[in-house]
C-alpha cells in the first residue's frame, strides 16, 4: 500500500469514526426536548440550551475514544518497517 492510499484510508477512517461518535452521542445524551429552546417573547437574548455536566462528560468520553481509536490505527498504518 503506497502513501496516498494510506492517507485516503486514514481520512476515511476519521470520517467514519466521526459519524459513529456523533451517533453515539445522540443516542447516549437525552434529547427529549426536540430542539426547542424556550425564551420570553420580546427578550433581547435567547436562553442557552441546558446541558448537564454529565452530558458534557459523556460526549467528551465518546469523542476521546473515537480520537484514540483513529490515532492508534493511523499510527499503525503509517508506521515504517524499521519500527
Amino acid at each position: 500500500m503506497n502513501l496516498a492510499q494510506r492517507v485516503v484510508l486514514s481520512l476515511a477512517l476519521a470520517a467514519a469514526l466521526g459519524v459513529a461518535a456523533r451517533t453515539a452521542c445522540d443516542l447516549l445524551l437525552d434529547s427529549s426536548d426536540g430542539g426547542w429552546f424556550m425564551y420570553q417573547p420580546n427578550a433581547n437574548a435567547l436562553m442557552s440550551p441546558s446541558t448537564s455536566d454529565g452530558d458534557s462528560f459523556r460526549a467528551a468520553v465518546v469523542w476521546l475514544i473515537a480520537i484514540a481509536l483513529w490515532l492508534g490505527i493511523s499510527w499503525r498504518l503509517f508506521r515504517t518497517k524499521s519500527e
